[in-house]
């Protein structure tokens, strides 16, 4: 099940009339917002006028509700299931993460998360201002800490079935060595005649395009608005493969790519997914591809 709806029915559904005695949770406003805003209090904060409850809050109502249970929440989901898996976990954000220390402090349920902290490009609670210094890449503070505690295990896994070795030693260059990411080990190795990370102009992107028929890339509809393509934004190929794609940078990464400025972790994560869907080749369209540390590629050859 997804995360709203695990806590949805399993954190807040069972045990609610504890932390509101009047309140009836009749459906799930994904968009929606208090009508009071900030300053809503009591159930206006979390539900709607028609029952629903708000996804802005809906972690910090699974809390409250536990607490209002007083362990109940989590020994219910002790008798229910022996094991939880919780893919994507980097994703996870604020008071999201004090439920999963809850499930993970319960002596009779195991839980196992897995996740890519290169990928945070989604945040369950955007708004949540609980555990901001853990969100994003610095979720490897959070895994360390409950690590140094005795509370979790964690394991390393450097390696990829999608990307070839050159694309993986391109995306291993996208965080700052203060991270101290293990190099990442490509497992697939097929030749294509056209394989690696390559830079090319904008007067060449036509031939490209139809000789290699790529996915077009770019990190949100501000970047190439007058270029007319098929594009995809970075956070919504999450997960997707593709044999090849083209990336349309935005400044920051064109800056990156040609002065080695470092970027930003959001940034970072964005391209980082982006290049990482690639089976083959990453060609970047960039006005001067010889400033760039990438192999030019020209419809002249």
């Amino acid at each position: 099940m997804g995360w709203f709806t695990f806590l949805l029915q399993h954190c807040i559904r069972p045990y609610l009339p504890l932390q509101f005695p009047e309140q009836r949770l009749r459906g799930f406003n994904f968009d929606g917002q208090p009508v009071g805003g900030r300053y809503a209090e009591g159930p206006a904060r979390f539900f709607d006028a028609e029952g629903r409850a708000y996804r802005l809050h809906l972690s910090r109502l699974a809390c409250d509700v536990s607490a209002a249970s007083n362990g109940a929440v989590v020994d219910r989901l002790s008798h229910i299931y022996d094991e939880i898996y919780i893919d994507e976990v980097q994703d996870l954000t604020g008071c999201d993460l004090l439920i999963v220390e809850q499930l993970m402090k319960a002596a009779d349920v195991d839980v196992h998360m897995v996740g890519d902290v290169r990928q945070s490009v989604f945040d369950t609670n955007p708004r949540d201002p609980n555990l901001k210094k853990f969100r994003g890449v610095k979720m490897l503070d959070w895994f360390e800490l409950h690590r140094a505690s005795g509370l979790l295990d964690v394991q390393h896994n450097q390696e990829t079935w999608r990307a070839n070795q050159v694309i993986a030693d391109f995306s291993d260059t996208l965080f700052p060595t203060e991270f101290c990411f293990e190099p990442t080990v490509s497992k697939q190795t097929e030749l294509t005649g056209h394989d690696g990370v390559f830079a090319l102009t904008e007067a060449d992107t036509a031939a490209y395009l139809t000789r290699f028929k790529p996915q077009a890339l770019r990190d949100s509809i501000a970047t190439a608005r007058n270029v007319d393509l098929p594009f995809r934004n970075f956070g919504t190929v999450k997960g997707l493969t593709f044999d090849r794609v083209v990336v349309y940078p935005p400044k920051s990464v064109t800056d990156f790519l040609t002065k080695g400025t470092e970027l930003k972790p959001k940034t970072a994560c964005g391209l980082y997914v982006a290049v990482t869907r690639a089976k083959h080749s990453v060609a970047f369209v960039v006005q001067n591809p010889t400033a760039t540390q990438l192999t030019p590629w020209s419809a002249s050859g």
